[in-house]
């Protein structure tokens, strides 16, 4: 061990001595005993570590600190920082909606070398003394010691429905959603989406035909683009109409005279196809509401 190892393990030192007899620091302690330049480092740092925790301890919190911490554990998300502009919230938006894809965990295990070096119990001892941070800072500064044997694509296909709908439901409950769009008449968001190319319902179920929308935006899944237009319902709530070209999805889907009901929890979906396009309609509440609209 050298003084810089030596340094790196006794920066955790406590300054009270409660460490003294873990086999962590004993090397450490050894060799600080015996370079006078080491000793005089470590007496200086636990002199200014004790400064630090005597200031801290003179600290008085006041009387409503923990009543005030419990309260804001039940606040809602609405408090979470929101993107700075409309593109971070797009960016943010169309990240949460990637799923990895099944092969990646594959292919990262295919990277790390088969053979790993034992560890002696004297090394694990050492090791664990690195600080939480500095071991998080590790793992995620980790680079594979070969390349994989293949690249890994984010979309490799169609998508199942499922992934659809799994990929609207992350997207929305993340703190950063929003609609690019927003207007009452749900011809103005049709004309919108279709100006980014993106796709468009020709025929709505008549329960949603009557309904004034809120607004509309690009619903990107595992690389493929859909739409989302949002309609206000006032039995149901937000309704969130969900549109992907019919050759992004693999799934045989009924058409819209009699669609598919299912439900995820508070979640509720209505799915359906026509030559074109995929459409889900999701909402929290039950499939017996939904079906109600068709």
């Amino acid at each position: 061990m050298d003084k810089n190892e030596a340094k790196f393990i006794l920066s955790s030192f406590r300054p009270d001595g409660a460490d003294a007899a873990d086999p962590t620091f004993t090397e450490a302690l050894l060799l600080a005993a015996e370079d006078r330049e080491l000793g005089e480092w470590l007496a200086r740092e636990r002199a200014h570590d004790a400064d630090f925790a005597a200031a801290l301890a003179a600290v008085e919190p006041p009387p409503a600190l923990p009543e005030a911490i419990q309260a804001a554990l039940l606040v809602d998300r609405s408090d979470i920082p929101q993107a700075e502009d409309a593109f971070d919230g797009a960016m943010i938006g169309a990240l949460a909606t990637l799923r990895p894809p099944p092969q990646l965990r594959g292919a990262l295990l295919a990277a790390i070398p088969r053979a790993a070096p034992k560890v002696t119990r004297a090394q694990w001892l050492k090791r664990v003394s690195i600080p939480l941070a500095t071991a998080a800072g590790i793992a995620l500064a980790f680079v594979a010691t070969r390349p994989p044997a293949a690249p890994v694509a984010l979309n490799s296909g169609p998508l199942n429905v499922d992934v659809v709908e799994a990929g609207f439901i992350h997207a929305y409950q993340s703190p950063f959603f929003m609609l690019d769009n927003r207007a009452e008449n749900p011809g103005e968001l049709f004309e919108v989406l279709g100006e980014k190319k993106l796709p468009c319902p020709e025929l709505l179920p008549h329960g949603l035909s009557s309904l004034k929308g809120i607004g509309c935006r690009e619903l990107v899944v595992d690389g493929k683009r859909g739409s989302l237009i949002c309609f206000d319902e006032h039995l149901n709530g937000t309704l969130h109409l969900v549109i992907f070209k019919r050759e992004d999805v693999s799934d045989s889907l009924p058409c819209e005279l009699a669609p598919s009901f299912h439900q995820r929890g508070n979640w509720a979906s209505a799915r359906w196809c026509d030559g074109t396009h995929v459409f889900v309609l999701i909402a929290v509440t039950d499939t017996e509401k939904l079906a109600e609209l068709f």
